[in-house]
């Protein structure tokens, strides 16, 4: 399989090692020539869960440069720029090409509307990873990948994807790849909305009574959302169901259940940096409008109130735009009703 994977930051790039070292030779666009260059002659690094690794890539600095047509397309970027990748990779795709979007959220009818239904593939992504340099990724948690098309079907080309995956990560197929996304959506709306808001790693950001009640509130407004829709959303990583976290009612049980969670996410996450932190210490765009903000578009949609997520989306965009700074005292602006 001819393969290409554009956007080689924590979670494009490791994958691009792991695909390397599996010896799929995939071609990669770095963004610009000079960061291309480093991968080609030092190679893209990997530290962390899955060990030390250093590969040198068949690195490009455009999509453009690209020298052939590819079977599998994986798009690693920022989902603002997504759409306008796919168009630009139209030209080297196949017919039968799928293009795979690794993209936070639920962001697959973007992709969708430039390369087709029935070229799109979505990705739960279970690993975790941080990008410390350009060419240094940390792994930071080891769980597999779910991959599967918007209308649940599968085909010899995804079942040829998955065993490629498979040699380098634990990797499934999904006929219900929407709600797998969603699950995540909200998995990653608790932790990158908390963690910036309290500007703090995902296993120090629940220490305040506010942050461990905006938890369960961002839960209840996901589920109340998904019912409306009537999505069927299964449990994600070191949470219970997030049904049995919106039903808790009394002020003990949900007490109980936010003191767990404190400290099952500390065990698990640590000190762990969630993407919108990082985007927002180093002065970039964030993607809070595909996590906490989908659920506040989606709640509109459907006429269900989501004032955390909505006081959630706004300070962090103020924080975006540079008219609040990132501090810990942010966690009082929540609306938790």
């Amino acid at each position: 399989m001819k393969v290409v994977l554009v956007g080689a930051g924590s979670i494009g790039g490791t994958i691009a090692v792991l695909l390397q070292e599996k010896g799929y030779a995939p071609d990669v666009v770095a963004h610009g020539e000079e960061k291309a260059k480093l991968f080609r002659e030092e190679g893209f690094r990997l530290t962390g869960v899955y060990g030390d690794h250093c590969e040198k890539l068949n690195a490009y600095p455009s999509v453009e440069a690209l020298p052939d047509t590819y079977d599998v397309a994986f798009i690693a970027t920022k989902y603002q720029q997504m759409p306008d990748v796919a168009r630009e990779l139209l030209p080297h795709l196949k017919p039968d090409s799928l293009v795979v979007s690794l993209q936070n959220g639920l962001c697959l009818d973007m992709l969708a509307d430039v390369v087709g239904e029935e070229r799109t593939v979505g990705v739960m992504i279970g690993f975790g990873a941080t990008q410390l340099e350009a060419n240094l990724v940390e792994v930071t948690a080891s769980a597999g990948l779910i991959i599967g098309k918007p209308d649940g079907s599968t085909s010899p080309a995804l079942e040829e994807l998955r065993k490629m995956l498979n040699d380098c990560v634990n990797t499934t197929i999904t006929d219900d790849i929407t709600g797998k996304l969603y699950s995540k959506m909200t998995f990653n709306s608790i932790i990158n909305a908390l963690a910036s808001v309290t500007d703090g790693p995902v296993g120090h950001m629940l220490k305040t009574p506010k942050a461990r009640k905006a938890v369960l509130g961002i839960v209840r407004e996901s589920v109340a959302v998904s019912e409306a829709m009537g999505l069927k959303v299964p449990r994600f990583n070191v949470l219970p169901s997030y049904q049995f976290l919106a039903a808790r009612k009394s002020p003990l049980s949900r007490w109980c259940i936010a003191q767990l969670l404190r400290f099952a996410l500390f065990v698990a996450s640590g000190n762990v940096k969630p993407s919108t932190l990082q985007s927002l210490e180093k002065g970039k765009p964030t993607e809070i409008d595909i996590m906490n903000g989908y659920i506040s578009t989606l709640g509109k949609q459907y006429g269900v109130p989501t004032p955390v997520n909505d006081s959630l989306t706004a300070i962090i965009k103020e924080i975006e735009s540079g008219k609040r700074p990132l501090s810990p005292d942010n966690v009082n602006d929540i609306k938790l009703k």
